[in-house]
């Protein structure tokens, strides 16, 4: 049923060389050839069968006319159907999804698909095959057969669970829209009459009966939200499935409707004519799917703009104004879709009147205040010319973003003053705020932290919080205490270790010679031998197709956008040529998303960033390696589809632009711009295709 219309670039993907483990070479398997018996007949098959991912493969035609009946090749549209009575089959090459009925109301899902192999041959699943057309079916292991019965219990091994019905399927309904309703905006779309295990709706368009996901998930029973796209409007039909237990597909009947959003921009929140005194939040309504919103304020004094923010569909920015915002404006806000149009909201009046307002959180009132130093910095919603920190009456000093050192010879309590001039010469004061300093004698290193990995010289420095004129840095291995250096209190010193292995660092800070504070310890460990960094996985001009082919089948199986899933192992992985690998034995680690762990094929080790005393250093992290790249596909879909965190999500997972924002919503990434990345790179490359799906 599922044909793509990118088929021809999909099948490329089925020959990459490297694909071994993925998609196997018939020949790989020609020491321990694979014989299927008939009705207690070996059919003489050339090429012979052969077993990818534990299902036998073997030529159509030699079995099927075997069975008395000829398959039908069309080679436009890749497909072979095999019709035996009542009975019909009909698969796609590389396709997993395969039609029970001439309708294909009726489908299965397959372990292995249809694939052309050597000249053009086709083969097709013996187990998909036997059970379409009724046969009993069995397998010997020590004889590596294949045993099928047209009349009774195969004569050999252990009989197949049954065959699905190929009669009527049972009576799927889609609820949640009527024939001839014209959608407009976000509707809830619900399947009854069928148990399964999944559910799946899809919007088709008559004339081409080429079709997308709209949404999908494990809960049958539960309402899926439908948001349409004005780059899909028109004439439409929207139909669901519900995947039984066998893993066949049964569908409803189609629901012509006809999709017209609502491409109004709606503010929500902010009144015309409404007074701007503080920090805002803009918020909006869209009936349509987005790929990206910009709140956009225009000066009525002078006719200037400037946008404030680009955010998802139905996403809310808060502005904080300041006192060079003041007068008459207007607020538009933009929505734009896949095609670039942009639909704009009516504009909003509104008065900026905010008062100068001065912040400063460096301290706060009645804290407690440890360590060593504070950086004293202070905001203002106006131009500041000049700023003052006063402590105890004094001036402490005369920048903003000042690097305050003290000692446990400031202990107790004190009160800090900030003065900010603003450019038109008024001044704001801030405090005075009441704080202690209740500190204890200490002194930290800097440029190296705990666990960190030192693979070549490296500078460190000390800063304590008591009178010092010398630093001195030490080494300790086995026993063995290397002095490192010694500097003065603005000066680094550097250091290479002399072997590897596990270290101890630390330093002494002392006073006129005399021993004053230490840092604490700090365990490290030096490695001096070669390292190996990411490597490719394919070549770059063939990862889309690569990835693609992996997308595609996760995409029929989950609902799961497969452009989604291309662009972001596109993203992740540099086009592929950036895949980890143990830093220490080069290890391939199959690891397309970065994911930290234990994987199917155990860990390897890479270098990741940790923070100590404010500053960034290198350290060793397990990430999961796999034994090939569908383990690590079929996993990050795995952590998608099961953590609760990402509900927000699966919730739009088979739209790729609402999929893009959702990944960021549930966590998935910090990057602000991660979504209109993913977003622009299914753009750029055409991957919406690969959602495509033949009716």
């Amino acid at each position: 049923m599922t044909t793509m219309r990118t088929r021809n670039w999909l099948a490329a993907a089925a020959g990459l060389a490297l694909l071994t483990s993925v998609l196997p070479n018939p020949a790989a398997s020609a020491a321990s050839p694979v014989r299927v018996v008939l009705d207690g007949r070996q059919l003489d098959l050339s090429p012979a069968a052969y077993i990818e991912a534990g299902r036998t493969l073997a030529p159509v035609r030699g079995i099927v006319e075997a069975l008395g009946v000829d398959p039908v090749w069309n080679p436009q549209e890749r497909t072979v159907v095999v019709q035996r009575g009542d009975r019909y089959l009909k698969l796609t090459i590389d396709d997993r999804v395969a039609c029970l009925n001439p309708a294909c109301t009726l489908t299965r899902t397959l372990d292995v698909p249809a694939r052309l192999v050597g000249s053009g041959r086709t083969f097709i699943p013996v187990r998909a095959l036997a059970e379409a057309m009724g046969l009993d079916i069995a397998w010997d292991d020590a004889a590596r057969t294949v045993y099928l019965s047209s009349t009774g219990s195969p004569s050999s091994g252990s009989p197949s669970g049954g065959s699905p019905s190929t009669g009527a399927p049972s009576p799927v309904v889609l609820e949640g829209v009527t024939q001839g309703q014209v959608i407009t905006g976000p509707v809830s779309l619900r399947v009854r009459g069928q148990n399964g295990t999944y559910a799946y709706f899809y919007l088709v368009d008559p004339a081409t009966r080429k079709g997308r996901m709209v949404a999908a998930g494990a809960d049958v029973g539960k309402s899926y939200t439908f948001t349409p796209d004005p780059t899909q409007a028109g004439e439409r039909q929207l139909l669901a499935a519900v995947r039984r237990p066998d893993g066949t597909l049964v569908y409803s009947a189609p629901v012509t409707v006809r999709i017209a959003p609502d491409t109004s921009v709606r503010p929500v929140g902010i009144d015309y004519g409404g007074i701007i005194d503080g920090p805002f939040t803009f918020r909006h309504e869209l009936s349509f799917v987005a790929t990206h919103v910009i709140y956009q304020l225009v000066d009525l004094t002078d006719g200037s703009w400037r946008n404030l923010a680009t955010v998802g569909p139905g996403e809310s920015y808060t502005w904080y104004p300041r006192t060079t915002d003041n007068g008459p404006k207007e607020l538009y806000i933009y929505a734009y879709d896949l095609n670039g149009n942009h639909y704009v909201s009516n504009p909003v009046r509104v008065h900026v009147n905010v008062s100068p307002s001065t912040s400063f959180s460096s301290v706060k009132e009645g804290e407690t205040v440890t360590g060593r130093a504070r950086t004293l910095s202070v905001s203002a919603n106006y131009p500041i010319q000049s700023v003052r920190f006063y402590l105890d009456g004094r001036l402490l000093a005369s920048e903003n973003n000042y690097w305050w050192t003290y000692g446990p010879q400031d202990n107790g309590t004190h009160t800090l003053r900030v003065e900010v001039t603003a450019t038109d010469g008024r001044v704001h004061t801030v405090g005075p705020i009441t704080f202690r300093i209740a500190t204890e004698p200490g002194l930290w290193m800097y440029g190296v932290g705990p666990g960190q990995v030192i693979t070549g010289q490296v500078e460190m420095f000390a800063m304590p919080n008591v009178p010092a004129d010398e630093v001195r840095y030490y080494a300790v291995q086995n026993g063995e205490r290397i002095l490192i250096g010694s500097a003065g209190l603005t000066h680094k010193v550097s250091w290479t270790p002399p072997r590897g292995g596990e270290w101890m660092i630390y330093a002494d800070a002392f006073y006129q010679g005399q021993l004053k504070v230490s840092t604490e310890p700090i365990y490290v460990r030096a490695y001096l031998g070669p390292t190996y960094g990411p490597q490719p996985i394919v070549e770059k001009s063939r990862f889309k197709d690569f990835a693609a082919n992996l997308a595609v089948a996760s995409y029929r199986e989950t609902g799961m956008s497969a452009a989604l899933q291309v662009a972001q192992a596109i993203l992740e992985t540099g086009w592929g040529q950036y895949v980890p690998v143990d830093k220490y034995t080069g290890k391939f680690s199959n690891n397309l998303f970065g994911i930290k762990g234990q994987g199917s094929a155990g860990s390897i080790v890479s270098t990741t960033w940790e923070v100590y005393n404010g500053q960034s250093y290198t350290v060793d992290a397990e990430f999961r390696a796999y034994n090939d790249p569908r383990e690590s596909w079929q996993d990050h879909k795995d952590l998608l589809l099961t953590r609760p965190w990402y509900e927000v999500f699966r919730e739009v997972m088979s739209d790729p632009v609402l999929g893009a924002w959702g990944l960021r919503k549930g966590g998935y990434a910090t990057d602000p711009e991660y979504p209109t990345k993913l977003i622009r790179i299914m753009k750029e490359n055409n991957l919406f295709e690969l959602d495509v799906i033949q009716f």
